[in-house]
């Protein structure tokens, strides 16, 4: 609008050059009233009112990229400042429950196939090592034979482990299960879920040669926590966010392994 306003005036401006102007250089060249005037006379006002017209053209051009340039500077500047800000954002933790709660879910919701993967990870990650699949179960429970090097002095101690997805608690026949697996193997025990162990499931850990360790939904989570198995954390080893992109993998690496 200001723009429009200002080429208004510029050809009002124009328009009195030319009236003023061809009564001054009438007046200079002497033609009185009535009398014709010499060419010049009608069109040096002419070529005024142009030249006045290409200047102020000219000018607002100018001034026009001035203005687009000091834009662009600013825009610059101003997507410097947001990326800046952007990079020195905190990210915040999760809240304890709703990143517990999604964990747990991924496992849930975890195919055979990557549940199986997810239970070598987990193992190699608490520091089992010679890590290897015995069986699955028809309800989906792996089982694993796997060497511990926690005994100081001694050669590596030979795990039995059974790893299986509870949505309550699991009792006394599945520790018992697990017995009759550590002594056909001769091996120490552990066993593993997401849901929880009963009272008479924990008694009977407790009743075997040795014991059987027993890790429940809460401990297989802090320790992927401490771990930092599919969680992102900050600094101070909080949780930011759930890696959903690492419990993905657990499904393509499968895939991937079979196609091969």
């Amino acid at each position: 609008m200001s723009g429009t306003r200002s080429v208004l005036v510029d050809v009002l401006v124009a328009l009195l050059i030319l009236m003023i102007g061809g009564a001054i250089f009438a007046r200079i060249a002497g033609v009185e009233e009535g009398e014709t005037a010499p060419a010049w006379v009608t069109f040096a006002p002419l070529l005024l009112a142009i030249v006045y017209l290409g200047w102020r053209t000219m000018r607002r051009g100018r001034q026009r990229r001035e203005a687009e340039r000091q834009a662009s500077e600013a825009e610059e500047a101003m997507g410097g400042r947001v990326e800046l800000e952007a990079e020195e954002v905190e990210v915040l933790p999760m809240s304890e429950f709703e990143w517990r709660s999604r964990v747990d879910s991924a496992i849930r919701n975890l195919g055979a196939d990557a549940f199986q993967r997810f239970t070598l990870e987990f193992l190699s990650a608490i520091g089992l090592s010679d890590v290897q699949v015995q069986r699955t179960s028809f309800d989906g429970a792996v089982e694993c034979v796997a060497t511990s090097d926690d005994t100081e002095g001694a050669e590596g101690v030979g795990v039995y482990v059974i790893f299986r997805r509870s949505f309550g608690s699991l009792g006394a026949n599945q520790i018992r299960e697990l017995h009759e697996r550590m002594d056909e193997e001769d091996y120490e025990g552990l066993y593993v879920t997401n849901g929880d162990f009963s009272a008479s499931a924990r008694n009977e850990a407790e009743s075997a040669e040795g014991g059987a360790r027993l890790i429940d939904g809460d401990e297989l989570i802090d320790l992927m926590q401490r771990q930092g198995l599919g969680l992102m954390l900050d600094e101070q080893g909080r949780v930011t966010a759930v890696d959903e992109a690492w419990f993905r993998s657990l499904e393509s690496s499968y895939l991937t392994r079979e196609d091969d």
